[in-house]
């Protein structure tokens, strides 16, 4: 539904100059800016203003002929029908806009974890024993004399054919 801009201004309850500075300041959208009776759509009065905008008693005066046979209150009730299925819109287009950015969120979410664990995966597959062929060496040689010196302790102890010790 659209209105004029004093119709507008009073819908919002502030003055028609106030309205011209908000169109500029806010970015109202305004259509037929050019012509000598510019209007604006009663969603955009919605969209900067919120739950201040009221319903417009003038439109109701054109809409009477319409309306003979009802009361004044349906007419305020079908204008704030009006106003709330607007409002209805403006908030399923920005849902919608949400849930897109929040689903291409998650999958740039789980493209960087799937790409953090290959690389784990790889610097895991990549590692190697660090340490010098010296260093190699001498462990395995440390390893070895301590097992020669088990088995040396493990014959002592049972003697040469495993039965026990003998004592001469």
């Amino acid at each position: 539904m659209k209105v004029s801009l004093s119709k507008a201004a009073s819908m919002a309850g502030i003055t028609r100059q106030t309205l011209y500075r908000h169109i500029e300041e806010k970015g109202i959208s305004v259509e037929d800016r050019d012509t000598k009776r510019p209007k604006i759509d009663v969603s955009e009065l919605i969209r900067i203003y919120g739950d201040k905008v009221k319903p417009d008693m003038a439109e109701n005066t054109e809409q009477k002929d319409q309306y003979s046979n009802s009361n004044v209150s349906t007419v305020v009730q079908r204008t704030e029908i009006d106003v709330l299925r607007e409002k209805l819109k403006i908030l399923e287009i920005e849902r919608d806009r949400e849930r897109r950015q929040l689903t291409e969120q998650i999958e740039n979410l789980q493209g960087t974890l799937n790409k953090e664990q290959d690389m784990v995966n790889r610097v895991t597959a990549q590692l190697t024993d660090q340490r010098s062929d010296s260093e190699k060496r001498a462990s395995k040689l440390d390893e070895l004399e301590a097992m020669v010196k088990n088995l040396a302790e493990n014959q002592n102890r049972r003697g040469f054919f495993g039965f026990g010790k003998i004592i001469a």
